[in-house]
C-alpha cells in the first residue's frame, strides 16, 4: 500500500494562515487571495514540488466569509490534487474579540502515472486514478490585529472502508496561533507556530518570528522539531505582500554533500483594505 506526499506545513504558515483554517478569513472580513510554490531538493529529478492557492471574499450582510482551495502536490510520477471550498461566520465577544467557525468540504485527486518509470514492464504498465470527498471543520478565538489561535481538520477523509485500495488519503489535523507584538510605531515582532499531524506520521511542531521595521520589511527564522532551520523574508507594499523562505537541516551534512535537502517557498498575496497582522 502506497501513500501520497502531503507537505504537513508551510515557512510561511503565518503569513498565509486561512490555508490551513478557513475561519481564521474572519480576520480579514474583506477578502484576500494567497499563492504559494515550495520547492524541495532542488535539481533532483521527481523532487517533490507544491503548489497551493487559496481566497476568500466577504458577504457583510450576514457578516461571514466564503473560500476557495486548490493545491497540487507531486514527487516523481505521483500527484496529489485537491479542491475544496469553505463558508465561515463568527459570534462577537467583545469590542474586537470573536469566536469564528467554518464548514466546507471538496474532493482530493490521485494520479499515479507509473508507466513512465519504464514502458516495456509489465509490472508497471497501470497508471492508477483514485478520488475521495473529503469534509473541513476550523474554529479560532481572535482579536482584531493582535493574536490568534485555532484548531483545524481541513481533510477529514470520508468512506475510509476503502483501506484495501492501492492508494488511500490521510487526514490531517492543525493548530495554530499567532500574535502582532508593537515594539514600537516603527518595529513589530510577530511570532507564530503551527502544530501538523498526519494520520498515520508523527506530530510537527514549527516555530518562527518575524521583526518588522516600519510595517514594510520583516526578516525572520524558523524553526521545526526535526531539525530543519527557516530564513524567512517579507515585503509589504500597499494591499500586497511579497514572502520568500531558505529551509535546510543543518544535522543532515553528510547526505546533503550527494543530495540537497534544501527547500525553498515563495508566497504572494493581496488583502482587500490593506495588510493586517503584517
Amino acid at each position: 500500500m502506497s501513500y501520497g506526499q502531503h507537505s504537513l506545513s508551510y515557512n510561511q504558515f503565518g503569513q498565509l494562515r486561512t490555508a490551513f483554517n478557513g475561519s481564521l478569513s474572519l480576520m480579514d472580513p474583506n477578502g484576500a487571495a494567497t499563492i504559494l510554490t515550495r520547492q524541495q531538493w532542488v535539481g533532483i529529478d521527481g523532487a517533490p514540488k507544491s503548489y497551493w492557492v487559496s481566497g476568500h471574499m466577504g458577504i457583510k450582510r450576514f457578516g461571514a466569509t466564503v473560500g476557495l482551495d486548490m493545491r497540487q502536490v507531486s514527487l516523481g510520477v505521483e500527484k496529489e490534487r485537491e479542491l475544496s471550498a469553505y463558508v465561515a461566520s463568527a459570534v462577537r465577544l467583545s469590542e474586537k474579540e470573536y469566536l469564528g467557525l467554518s464548514l466546507g468540504g471538496g474532493i482530493l485527486m490521485h494520479t499515479g502515472e507509473y508507466s513512465k518509470l519504464a514502458p516495456s514492464d509489465p509490472l508497471f504498465a497501470q497508471d492508477t486514478r483514485t478520488n475521495q470527498g473529503v469534509v473541513s471543520i476550523s474554529t479560532s478565538y481572535f482579536k482584531e490585529d493582535t493574536y490568534y489561535v485555532g484548531v483545524s481538520i481541513p481533510r477529514f477523509v470520508l468512506n475510509k472502508r476503502h483501506r484495501d485500495q492501492d492508494y488511500h488519503f490521510r487526514q490531517v489535523y492543525y493548530a495554530t496561533g499567532g500574535a502582532l507584538l508593537r515594539i514600537d510605531d516603527g518595529f513589530h515582532v510577530r511570532p507564530s507556530f503551527i502544530v501538523s499531524h498526519m494520520e498515520g506520521s508523527g506530530a510537527r511542531f514549527d516555530v518562527n518570528a518575524l521583526a518588522f521595521f516600519a510595517q514594510k520589511f520583516g526578516i525572520g527564522l524558523g524553526v521545526q522539531n526535526k531539525g530543519d532551520l527557516a530564513g524567512l523574508l517579507q515585503l509589504n507594499i500597499g494591499n500586497i505582500g511579497v514572502g520568500y523562505s531558505y529551509q535546510f537541516s543543518p544535522g543532515n551534512a553528510v547526505n546533503s554533500q550527494r543530495i540537497s535537502s534544501n527547500t525553498h517557498e515563495v508566497g504572494l498575496r493581496y488583502r482587500v483594505g490593506g495588510i493586517k497582522m503584517l
